[in-house]
């Protein structure tokens, strides 16, 4: 019996040793991309969204999720990303999409009419839609996202937009009516 367990304790220290490695090196990995989630995402830009920027946001390119990127240029030198994705349907709905942004600045989750109670209701050319203005002041981090739902002519949700930008409490409440004219300035072009 001690020699068996001499042996296990031998080899389990043998395959400690060996499977350690040292070497501070990363190791990369090339996974090839699915087609269902992109092609949605560029059948959404076939619907032809378009929009005012303000002249101060800088245009990024856009990423395989975005619509379209923009870095905001706060004026106290902070800047800010702003993004534009769309996704089909309802992508989620309100209370997971909102409840998973909260999380990102450390936020507890709220149920739908309490998400709907501190959201702000807007009307632009696609119909009504709602931002939330996230503040965190514990961490002094705060994100102001818009939701806009796009109808049919039969009352379903075809394709949901969204629009977020992130960053400091306080450049964001700065930034804020920005947002909103941004926000509103978003139609279909044909």
């Amino acid at each position: 019996m001690k020699i068996t367990a001499y042996h296990l304790t031998y080899i389990f220290v043998v395959l400690i040793f060996y499977s350690c490695n040292n070497e501070k090196s990363v190791t990369v990995y090339k996974v090839k991309k699915t087609d269902s989630l992109i092609s949605k995402q560029n059948n959404s830009n076939n619907s032809s969204l378009s929009w005012t920027a303000p002249n101060n946001w800088i245009e990024k390119k856009p990423t395989d999720f975005r619509l379209a990127s923009y870095d905001v240029n706060a004026p106290n030198g902070e800047i800010i990303d702003l993004s534009i994705t769309v996704f089909p349907g309802d992508a989620g709905g309100i209370e997971s999409n909102v409840n998973r942004w909260r999380r990102q600045i450390n936020l507890n989750p709220l149920d739908l009419n309490q998400l709907m109670n501190e959201s702000s209701t807007q009307s632009s050319m696609l119909g009504e839609y709602y931002i939330f203005d996230l503040y965190n002041e514990n961490n002094n981090q705060a994100m102001i996202a818009a939701i806009l739902p796009y109808y049919d002519n039969s009352n379903s949700i075809i394709e949901t937009i969204f629009v977020k930008m992130m960053g400091s409490s306080d450049t964001l409440s700065d930034l804020k009516y920005e947002f909103e004219l941004f926000c509103k300035s978003i139609h279909k072009s044909n």
